[in-house]
């Protein structure tokens, strides 16, 4: 029997939308979300599904309260989002060793999908939807 994970610190919410632009404007107005930072991240080291990938996303990041909104579409290429609905895309959890939880995360059964960094953010999507209903997003930020 594998023991329990330690609890994990919710970061981010993960919202995949047709236009960041629009939807953080509504955000903004609707429930007085924002400002959101609206940005195309030059990641680097992308993967897609355990091979090197090539994509570009739309973020739009704000705070509300202690978690992040994470707005997000795709510009171009194979990612993820391909396929998915609108709406919820994942959780994003705080982790302070990257190589270690993602160890520890296949050991349980859930590989990394998808992953990339940009300066200060290593991320990495695991592969939790069917047995959880919603992505994990393991995010190691560093100052």
């Amino acid at each position: 029997m594998q023991k329990q994970l330690k609890s994990r610190e919710v970061i981010q919410v993960g919202i995949f939308v047709k236009d960041v632009d629009e939807a953080a404007k509504n955000l903004e107005k609707l429930l007085g979300i924002g400002p959101f930072e609206i940005f195309e991240p030059n990641y680097k080291d992308l993967t897609y599904r355990g091979k090197r990938g090539k994509f570009k996303l739309r973020l739009g990041l704000a705070k509300a309260g202690p978690i992040q909104i994470e707005l997000t579409s795709a510009v171009h290429g194979k990612t993820i989002l391909k396929g998915k609905r609108y709406g919820l895309h994942h959780l994003g959890v705080r982790t302070d060793n990257m190589d270690k939880d993602i160890k520890e995360m296949k050991k349980r059964g859930f590989n990394v999908i998808q992953s990339g960094r940009r300066p200060g953010t290593k991320w990495a999507y695991l592969d939790t939807e069917k047995r959880t209903g919603v992505i994990f997003e393991l995010l190691e930020r560093k100052s």
